[in-house]
């Protein structure tokens, strides 16, 4: 199978379903329904929908790889706990994104303090250009509405795929950043 590319477009060039059809689909994974929600209201299998889907959350990652390249000068290191799995991720400039999908300079040592310390979940970072590290300004305990929306998200999702999870942290959290905007709607206009 060939790789995903927006100038590829691999699956909408070889599709056997009509256009409307794909803007059903995409209006449908914007509302974040499930493939089975999507497929009754689409009137196409389950698989079709899954095989868009995957599609979707594909170009939705790459967007954000392409997009973490920055390193900013002050930032908020968090973490939570996903299938006894230590989650970790950035906040800053009101964006999200998980710490491995950046190249960002965070020594193990502030992961460690913040798993071994039940009462904070948060580290203040400013990066120290002279070394290109970021120190810790401080430890804190905030609310993790991040951790809430991924679980609350992923509940209605009966039993996701190990292989899966990291696809569907990365779309919960790119949902996350852009819960407001009409990036969505904007979809189709790829895809087509």
């Amino acid at each position: 199978m060939e790789n995903f590319d927006i100038d590829n477009n691999y699956y909408m060039r070889n599709k056997k379903i009509d256009n409307s059809t794909i803007i059903n689909i995409c209006k449908c994974f914007g509302e974040d329904l499930t493939a089975s929600e999507a497929s009754m209201r689409v009137n196409i299998s389950r698989v079709t929908i899954n095989k868009y889907y995957k599609q979707l959350r594909r170009y939705i990652t790459n967007t954000q790889e392409i997009s973490n390249k920055q390193k900013p000068k002050h930032c908020y290191i968090k973490y939570f706990t996903l299938n006894k799995n230590f989650v970790f991720y950035i906040e800053y400039d009101n964006k999200t994104i998980l710490l491995k999908d950046c190249n960002f300079p965070i020594e193990e040592e502030v992961k460690n303090s913040l798993i071994r310390n039940k009462k904070i979940n948060c580290a203040k970072l400013l990066l120290n250009k002279n070394n290109n590290k970021y120190i810790v300004l401080g430890y804190m305990n905030t609310k993790n509405t991040l951790n809430e929306f991924i679980n609350t998200r992923l509940k209605k999702f009966r039993g996701i795929n190990k292989t899966n999870i990291e696809t569907h942290i990365k779309e919960s959290i790119f949902r996350f950043n852009n819960s407001n905007s009409s990036v969505f709607t904007n979809l189709t206009t790829v895809f087509l």
